[in-house]
């Protein structure tokens, strides 16, 4: 019955759509739209080389055709494994000969089948490839249940073990919704926090982009002390070069306090400040590099 459920869920029609028809077939079936430019080596390599793919637990060749050992019974996942990878293949057919609906459907099907047989991988790119379908503008469009696919999507890679496919994937699906946030309804202080996450540290998943906030602060509080002198030395009696004021806002961000350099009395505030940014951000850099070492 639960299987039924998800292959018989409603689809809006797609008519005078020819253009968008097309693009959203190939994007179902995992290929690009656009003309690719030449790439590196490494990106050639990589999209020449995806394949379809395919279900862990389905049986041996070399064991099925009794080559390789003696006889031995499916565990109780097999039949659930080969039932994901024909849908799957369905799936696969169907975009590839334009039929949208039934394709979608069979995508549906072999993810919940996928699940239930613990055929993460297989249920992870199902899954990432309904959303796809279901998020792009031309109908349906459906972008809760889009994110909501996704969200699956990222946990069936997990479960495999697909660390990075799921990083990936994750980062799409928070840019996704910082793009559509209005759409979404979301309150402005959540839209601020998606834009503050995504410059400070790429959603969680890019901590050198902390690092790279850390010395673009320093410089700009390194700046301010230039521009107005307000850092001194008792044995310099001169203006201070910005290379020292930069090290006087590295030392206060770092909150190392060497006391070489101390601010004047009009700007103890604007140092104070940047020894709250430093030790913020410095922690904010452990926690974001703890979290993506976690799962390299």
């Amino acid at each position: 019955m639960a299987e039924r459920l998800w292959t018989t869920l409603p689809l809006s029609p797609v008519k005078n759509y020819d253009g968008e028809r097309y693009d959203k077939l190939h994007r179902l079936n995992g290929e690009s739209t656009t003309q690719r430019s030449p790439g590196t080596f490494d990106q050639v390599t990589k999209e020449d080389s995806e394949e379809t793919p395919e279900a862990d637990f389905l049986p041996l060749d070399e064991l099925e055709d009794g080559e390789g050992g003696p006889e031995t019974k499916p565990d109780p996942y097999q039949y659930d494994s080969i039932r994901a990878q024909e849908a799957f293949d369905e799936a696969v057919a169907a975009a590839q000969d334009g039929r949208e609906e039934e394709a979608i459907q069979h995508y549906i099907r072999a993810s919940k089948i996928a699940e239930t047989a613990r055929e993460w991988h297989l249920a992870a790119v199902a899954c990432q490839r309904v959303g796809d379908f279901l998020s792009d503008p031309a109908p349906p469009y459906e972008l809760d249940r889009a994110l909501r696919m996704y969200r699956r999507a990222v946990a069936a890679y997990e479960n495999c073990g697909l660390f990075a496919e799921g990083r990936e994937l994750s980062y799409r699906l928070m840019s996704l919704k910082m793009r559509r946030a209005g759409e979404l309804r979301l309150p402005l202080y959540h839209r601020a926090e998606l834009f503050l996450q995504w410059a400070t540290a790429g959603f969680g998943f890019q901590p050198f982009r902390v690092i790279g906030m850390a010395l673009m602060t320093v410089t700009l509080y390194a700046l301010v002390y230039y521009v107005t002198q307000g850092v001194h030395r008792p044995d310099y009696p001169g203006a201070l070069p910005f290379l020292k004021c930069f090290y006087f806002s590295g030392i206060t961000f770092a909150t190392v306090g060497f006391g070489d350099f101390v601010p004047r009395e009009e700007l103890r505030l604007v140092a104070l400040s940047e020894g709250f940014v430093g030790a913020f951000m410095i922690g904010y850099f452990v926690a974001v590099l703890a979290t993506r070492l976690s799962r390299a």
